[in-house]
């Protein structure tokens, strides 16, 4: 199954991300969440970063990152993405100014890596 899903559209690891995200207690899995909305994120759907950069910011499944948080935000944000916007400035109020100096750095590179090639 996994190497089905890897090989399907980034919507549909995105709901596999979904499933372990949001499922009942004795199904949520977080850690699978994270891997599932990565592989997404790193197609370059936009859904996906900003699911991704709120994990980061709660540390559901990954180490508390506000940086990266911020970053994944930023790359869905501009993406047009308003939901990403809004968690983007919230996870703003917990970052220096060289950290956020330092997000844009690494939003930068994800969205030349992790974008542009599916445009």
């Amino acid at each position: 199954m996994v190497q089905f899903v890897e090989d399907r559209s980034c919507e549909t690891q995105f709901q596999l991300g979904e499933m372990f995200h949001h499922s009942d207690d004795k199904a949520r899995d977080y850690e699978q969440a994270v891997k599932w909305y990565t592989h997404a994120a790193k197609r370059g759907y936009r859904r996906a970063q900003h699911r991704l950069g709120t994990m980061y910011a709660k540390g559901l499944g990954v180490g508390k990152n506000f940086v990266k948080a911020y970053a994944w935000c930023k790359v869905s944000a501009d993406q047009h993405s308003r939901f990403a916007l809004r968690k983007m400035k919230k996870i703003e109020a917990y970052l220096k100014p060289a950290e956020i100096a330092q997000a844009n750095r690494l939003a930068s590179q994800y969205y030349e890596i992790y974008v542009i090639p599916f445009k």
